[in-house]
């Protein structure tokens, strides 16, 4: 994984609740959609860009593509990143 392409996907707020969401249970896109109230183009980018940064898989069950995140330890990047935000 390149590290420029994994801080610039941590650059929305929208691609860091789709980690934290995928984080506590794989979901498939289309529980993504419901559980943020927005479409399937809506999503698909942010799922790409995060794709593309090697920080999700997308693994295909039948119809459905399920949402895995390929290394918690993004966690610890996004959690120590709203710690020092939250420093004053």
């Amino acid at each position: 994984m390149d590290p420029g392409r994994i801080f610039k996907a941590l650059a929305c707020r929208r691609r860091i609740d789709i980690i934290k969401q995928v984080a506590k249970q794989d979901l498939c896109i289309c529980e993504l959609e419901v559980a943020n109230h927005i479409d399937k183009t809506t999503i698909s980018r942010p799922i790409a860009v995060l794709q593309n940064a090697g920080i999700i898989e997308l693994k295909r069950e039948g119809p459905r593509k399920r949402i895995v995140l390929k290394d918690p330890r993004v966690l610890e990047l996004i959690d120590l990143a709203e710690k020092i935000s939250e420093q004053k």
